[in-house]
């Protein structure tokens, strides 16, 4: 059989070796793409977020997802499972880690502006008013269009964008959970997310590795009904918060989620984090402000 191998044309072998790699590449979850986001110029199947039938999935989800939160259940929960349950630890942390920044955002406030750049039809809206209960909440979305206009249809006192300008104007809490690392350009995201920040920045669900250079994979979320394959950055930990920094931020606390999917053929495995950040103009202006009245400012 080797020998035959051999003895095939080159041009057959690697018609032989795409056949089967179509064929099958759906029982690969998260592959490594070395050649970058080129790969979706070159492969059909990789449509994006902006499909129906992710809108779909998450319409057909989210009366089982809202039954979820209700109380007095354990919030180890998210929207994406296929077969909910209240007991997953990893939910459960990324959860109650989000609690402890949107309760540290809002304090002293009676009213919190939140911008969720790329927050799908708003589950996070629905997490937050379960999690401080009694807190006016000033949502804004950004997402692809076909969520956008769901949303929208769903939270009719909120504000949804599918293009940018969300960034005209500021908020006292952006939250990125599991959407900065599917932008091309993720430090000028990063940038504009930055600017977009009164007082705190939370990236979440982020995936990291630390010793690697970032790279790309394709995430196939069809056991998930999503129907679509997207690309996605594996960010090096150093190299986010060195962006973070040059664009006035200051790393507050950091997040271990938990989540440790396998991206086959990747040249490290990953790791999701979160990463809080306050803009260092707000420190210095609470420090200013928090400083003694001297007879000048008297």
């Amino acid at each position: 059989m080797s020998r035959l191998t051999e003895l095939a044309p080159e041009s057959l072998r690697r018609a032989v070796k795409r056949l089967f790699y179509r064929r099958f590449k759906r029982n690969i979850p998260w592959e490594y793409v070395p050649q970058g986001w080129a790969a979706r110029n070159a492969d059909p199947d990789i449509k994006g977020w902006n499909v129906d039938a992710i809108r779909e999935t998450y319409e057909k989800k989210l009366p089982v997802y809202l039954d979820a939160l209700a109380e007095p259940k354990p919030l180890g929960v998210g929207h994406e499972f296929l077969h909910f349950s209240n007991e997953d630890f990893t939910f459960h942390n990324m959860n109650m880690s989000y609690a402890y920044v949107l309760a540290l955002a809002a304090r002293c406030k009676a009213t919190l502006s939140l911008l969720d750049w790329g927050g799908g039809i708003g589950h996070y809206y629905y997490l937050s008013r379960i999690l401080v209960p009694g807190l006016d909440i000033d949502y804004h979305c950004k997402d692809v269009p076909v969520l956008a206009e769901y949303g929208k249809s769903l939270h009719p006192d909120a504000h949804f964008y599918a293009d940018e300008a969300c960034f005209e104007r500021t908020y006292d809490l952006v939250l990125s959970s599991g959407s900065l690392h599917y932008s091309e350009d993720w430090a000028d995201t990063l940038r504009k997310l930055s600017g977009a920040t009164r007082e705190y920045l939370y990236v979440c669900r982020l995936p990291t590795v630390r010793e690697a250079d970032s790279f790309v994979f394709v995430q196939r979320p069809y056991v998930m009904g999503y129907g679509t394959e997207y690309l996605s950055w594996c960010i090096n930990r150093g190299e986010l918060l060195r962006v973070a920094e040059e664009s006035g931020l200051r790393l507050v606390r950091e997040f271990i989620s938990g989540e440790r999917p396998y991206i086959d053929r990747a040249p490290e495995q990953n790791e999701y984090r979160g990463f809080l950040f306050r803009p260092k103009a707000a420190d210095d202006a609470a420090a200013r402000r928090a400083a003694p009245a001297t007879e000048e400012t008297a």
